[in-house]
């Protein structure tokens, strides 16, 4: 007798809500095969090139019906691709750090299940821009930022800090959404947005506006505390876990 087993295969699916917005997303483990592809970026350093990689990796594993990788508050996207590299390659993630003060190279083993995430807050009140205009802030998303980098690389722009700059500005002025004036609310055009990031706020108003998405952080904390190897360089300090080699 010919017994059908594909119906027993990759039956494990999992259920994980969102810290942004409570979506149910239902996701599969990564297979050995989307694996192997990751192999040749092993050691890539692009970072643009790894998110890439992640957006596709994450997008195969989710089997919600209608889900678009884009709409995901980049919080939430970090939060499901924990989920996904917990359940299929478990809770203990290694990697070597190289120390930023004297680039010592050291072990460093973490927990993932203990890393601490926090649900997103109520919307806040609009950020007052003066006493006719305010507006609605809203947490950038994946295809945001996709959009942010894509509008500063057309720019052609040679010096990086000047290229970071700008990308943070456009992502910035992306996450301000509907405006309310005595003549109703409205929305606002980027370039606009954007010029009142420049040429508008103030110094004080600039740094409140800033702070608004330090306050209003969600999702999972993807830091940890490193202390460099070597006794004579001593070097401690809260950095970013690196996810170039996330699940090789």
């Amino acid at each position: 007798m010919s017994i059908d087993i594909s119906k027993y295969v990759n039956s494990y699916e999992f259920d994980y809500t969102l810290p942004g917005n409570n979506e149910v997303i239902k996701y599969k483990p990564i297979t050995t095969g989307q694996l192997k592809k990751l192999l040749p970026y092993e050691n890539e350093t692009n970072p643009g090139v790894i998110e890439l990689l992640l957006d596709d990796l994450i997008s195969k594993c989710v089997v919600s019906e209608a889900f678009d990788i884009k709409n995901l508050y980049l919080e939430d996207r970090f939060a499901l691709l924990l989920e996904i590299r917990k359940k299929s390659k478990g809770d203990e993630y290694a990697f070597v750090y190289a120390c930023p003060s004297c680039s010592t190279q050291t072990p460093v083993t973490l927990d993932l299940g203990k890393l601490a995430c926090k649900k997103r807050n109520v919307i806040p009140e609009p950020f007052i821009l003066n006493d006719k205009i305010s507006f609605k802030i809203d947490h950038l998303t994946r295809g945001e930022q996709i959009q942010a980098y894509d509008i500063v690389n057309k720019r052609n722009i040679d010096n990086d800090n000047l290229r970071m700059a700008e990308i943070a500005t456009v992502s910035y002025a992306m996450c301000m959404k509907t405006f309310t004036t005595p003549e109703g609310d409205t929305e606002v055009p980027l370039n606009d947005k954007i010029n009142i990031l420049d040429g508008v706020m103030n110094g004080k108003q600039y740094d409140d506006f800033v702070k608004w998405f330090a306050i209003n952080a969600f999702g999972v904390d993807f830091t940890f505390s490193f202390g460099c190897s070597d006794e004579k360089c001593g070097n401690k300090e809260i950095l970013q876990i690196p996810l170039s080699n996330f699940f090789v």
